[in-house]
């Protein structure tokens, strides 16, 4: 086989060993696929053994299922959290209602505005789209936060609301996090270093805030966020 088909062949097989891995990872059976557009099985299970390539529109159709495209066809991860509206509920047996509180999550300087939870009523939200986009989330965990401020800019914007996983009381693995320290909630990449000490940034190369949290900081881990609706107001 000539070297070129070679790598063609490689290629494709990689590709759909890790799109086989995407389902996995999110809980989907291949037929899954065909409520969001004409993709027979024998067509997706053709793309995992690596003998076609998935098309462009597949992953346009899917997009609401929460699959990693950029991972699929690089091989790499998209260290963000996924963003967009999420699916209305079908009915009453697929609904749960998330609460929504007027806590601000700042991301930024100066973003003081409220410093206590207080409920402001609930989303309803669809608990397949949730198993789909956050499976290892509990439903009854979940709460919705206002995100303030520019220093996580492109991944959670001014305005947005991101969904908090409230049982992440403890930033055991690197993400977005809600703190809470001196009367404020703040919105913040947690990296967690080999000393065991935390790297609190931004992810706004604009805004240059660095913080590291040895333990002996008053600094409390809300929750690590989800979900975030990028543009969506409520």
């Amino acid at each position: 086989m000539p070297e070129k088909k070679k790598q063609e062949s490689a290629s494709r097989s990689e590709i759909g060993l890790r799109m086989k891995e995407e389902r996995e990872r999110l809980g989907l059976k291949q037929a899954d696929y065909g409520r969001f557009g004409d993709w027979p099985v024998r067509t997706v299970s053709s793309w995992e053994a690596g003998k076609t390539t998935p098309k462009a529109e597949f992953f346009a159709d899917v997009e609401p299922l929460g699959l990693d495209v950029n991972y699929i066809i690089t091989g790499r991860r998209n260290t963000k959290p996924p963003t967009g509206p999420a699916a209305a509920p079908a009915g009453d047996a697929d609904t749960i209602r998330i609460p929504l509180f007027s806590a601000t999550g700042s991301m930024g300087k100066g973003n003081d505005l409220i410093t206590e939870d207080v409920l402001m009523g609930d989303i309803p939200v669809s608990r397949h789209w949730l198993a789909l986009n956050v499976p290892r989330s509990r439903p009854e965990a979940l709460q919705l936060v206002h995100a303030y401020g520019d220093s996580m800019l492109g991944t959670l914007n001014s305005g947005d609301f991101a969904i908090v996983d409230t049982d992440c009381q403890v930033a055991d693995i690197d993400g977005v996090y809600v703190l809470q320290a001196n009367g404020q909630l703040f919105i913040k990449r947690v990296t967690r270093r080999m000393d065991g000490a935390h790297v609190i940034t931004s992810d706004n190369p604009s805004v240059r805030t660095v913080d590291v949290l040895d333990g002996t900081q008053p600094v409390r881990i809300c929750g690590r966020v989800v979900y975030g609706w990028n543009g969506r107001r409520f």
